[in-house]
């Protein structure tokens, strides 16, 4: 007989936020993308979206979350070279 056969797995509630959140930046980062290359100007599209996190983000979590936040995205970026 096989242990905890019995047993439901339930869904781990920062696991399914997790994923939440990784699939609704990557549909954003494509939409941002795919218009950044029918406006063919991938710089007014990043400040735009720049602009629209960074004013939203302060907002919500204020100045010091939101810059360590785009600190945080700048180091991303740089590993990824």
């Amino acid at each position: 007989m096989k242990k905890n056969q019995n047993i439901l797995k339930f869904p781990d509630p920062i696991e399914t936020k997790k994923n939440k959140y990784i699939k609704i930046r990557d549909e954003i980062e494509k939409i941002l993308f795919k218009h950044a290359l029918k406006e063919n100007d991938l710089w007014a599209v990043s400040l735009a979206a720049g602009r629209f996190a960074s004013m939203n983000l302060e907002k919500i979590d204020g100045t010091d979350k939101t810059i360590e936040f785009f600190k945080n995205c700048i180091e991303t970026q740089k590993k990824s070279y």
